[in-house]
């Protein structure tokens, strides 16, 4: 610490000269210790976080693996359903083409009966033809031709024995005609009875398959959709992990070395500034006073660890607190401070109590922020109010 810690107040010389080579000595002390220390905690981190990274790259290669098969499945499923109603389309239509041929066979049925009673009819015709026939014929055997009756008479009796037997011809090929249609319609239809029925049969056999398949391909999408979810749950936790772990390493390096904090450091206490930075006046003002109500609370700006704590004649209780890369806070007219040197601390943890600052006449607290032994304007490192 320099000459004057306020406008007003000058102590003696050799005082605040005293504190600065005492605060230089403990700064080049303590320094390195605590430089190694974060360093092993940043590589630990460090190391901590490559290892989630590593997960996170997995996961997300996962997840495109699920989604993947997953629009494989279901490109598999919806061709499978597409299947199925192609089938049962085809299963309908070969249903009633059995009911039609159902159908058929009753009209089969009805036009067999008819023609067998025209069989019938025409057989008891055959039948009566070919008795007139007979005893035309017997009787001209007994006669031997010799009691013939008139000639007109038995010209008439020939020509109607040869209608008769014409007639009796045509009814005979009639019949023939009939029973080979039948018999054709018959066979034609058991073939297509036969054909239909096996056609059937695939079609059930072929349906029953791909509902099987169906319900495989359900199981493995239901399958990998839970894999999916507990992959990006998985996922999610540990991009959480990264982000803190992220988080921990700004705070780390932030604790190495409270310059890479420029501009986010809290103020040591809420209220207006009386006195502000100030180091080209005279006398100078290498820090800035607060004006606070009396013992409001003062916290520390910053990571770091006490390394004065006492009563300087004109100053107050003055903490010092030694923080990463040669940058150390002051804290002066403190009414009271429980710290102890060596102590650490973390940002905005308490240092002590505003007490009586002599140039405000009223209570307050004087603060300076320190690079080795240069004083730094510390608004420009504070957050912006």
């Amino acid at each position: 610490m320099s000459t004057n810690l306020s406008e007003t107040v000058t102590p003696p010389r050799k005082r605040p000269l005293s504190l600065a080579a005492i605060v230089c000595a403990m700064v080049l002390a303590l320094l390195p210790s605590s430089l190694h220390a974060a360093a092993r905690t940043e590589s630990a981190l460090q190391k901590q976080l490559r290892v989630e990274q590593e997960k996170a790259k997995e996961r997300r290669a996962s997840l495109t693996r699920l989604t993947e098969q997953e629009r494989s499945v279901n490109a598999g499923l919806a061709a499978a359903e597409d299947r199925i109603l192609k089938l049962e389309n085809a299963l309908s239509k070969t249903e009633d083409r059995l009911k039609q041929l159902a159908e058929s066979d009753a009209e089969l049925q009805t036009r067999f009966d008819r023609v067998d009673q025209e069989r019938r009819r025409t057989e008891e015709t055959m039948t009566e033809v070919l008795r007139t026939l007979w005893e035309l014929h017997s009787r001209r055997l007994g006669v031997e031709g010799r009691d013939l009756p008139d000639w007109p008479v038995t010209d008439r009796e020939h020509a109607w024995s040869v209608e008769l037997f014409a007639s009796l011809d045509g009814y005979r090929k009639s019949l023939l005609a009939q029973e080979q249609s039948l018999v054709e319609i018959r066979n034609r239809r058991e073939t297509l009875a036969e054909e239909v029925e096996k056609r059937l049969a695939d079609l059930n056999r072929e349906k029953e398959e791909l509902l099987h398949s169906r319900i495989s391909y359900s199981q493995r999408l239901s399958a990998l959709r839970r894999e999916k979810q507990d992959t990006e749950a998985e996922l999610t936790n540990v991009l959480k992990l990264v982000e803190t772990l992220n988080l921990r390493l700004r705070e780390e390096a932030e604790r190495e070395d409270i310059g890479k904090a420029q501009g986010k450091i809290p103020w040591p206490a809420e209220g207006p500034v009386r006195v502000h930075f100030n180091p080209g006046a005279s006398p100078p003002v290498r820090g800035f006073t607060l004006s606070l109500p009396q013992n409001a609370e003062v916290r520390c700006v910053h990571w770091g660890k006490v390394v004065h704590n006492d009563i300087l004649r004109g100053f107050g209780r003055v903490v010092i607190v030694l923080h990463g890369g040669g940058y150390y806070s002051l804290y002066a007219f403190l009414s009271e401070s429980p710290l102890r040197v060596g102590q650490e601390l973390a940002r905005g943890e308490p240092v002590g109590k505003a007490g009586f600052v002599p140039t405000l006449n009223a209570s307050g607290l004087y603060f300076e922020l320190r690079f080795h032994q240069k004083a730094i304007n510390p608004e420009q490192w504070l957050q912006k109010k």
